[in-house]
C-alpha cells in the first residue's frame, strides 16, 4: 500500500474559460471516472468539481494551452508530496 496527499482547493483558482473547458470534456460520451487528457494532464470527473492529477508537473514544461494559475496548483501540491489536487466548486476560497 502507497499512501499519498490530496490537496483540496476552490475551483476559483481557475479562469472561467479553463473550468468550462475542463467540464466540457465530461459532457463527451465514456466512463467520466476514467482519466481524460487536459493536454498531459490526468483529470478525473468528481461531483463537485475534479481530480487533476499532479504526474506530469516536475519533469514537463507547461503546456500552452494550461494556465499559469493550474500549473501553480499542480506544482505546489506535488512539491509538498501530493498526487492529486481537487478543485472543488463547493471549497471555500
Amino acid at each position: 500500500m502507497r499512501i499519498t496527499g490530496l490537496a483540496n482547493v476552490t475551483t476559483g483558482h481557475l479562469t472561467g474559460a479553463e473550468l468550462a473547458a475542463i467540464d466540457a470534456l465530461f459532457d463527451g460520451p465514456g466512463d467520466p471516472r476514467r482519466p481524460i487528457d487536459y493536454h498531459g494532464i490526468p483529470v478525473v470527473a468528481h461531483p463537485c468539481g475534479f481530480l487533476a492529477h499532479t504526474c506530469m508537473v516536475l519533469d514537463d514544461d507547461k503546456p500552452d494551452e494550461v494556465s499559469a494559475a493550474l500549473w501553480e496548483v499542480l506544482s505546489t501540491a506535488e512539491r509538498q508530496g501530493c498526487d492529486c489536487v481537487l478543485f472543488d466548486r463547493d471549497e471555500p476560497e
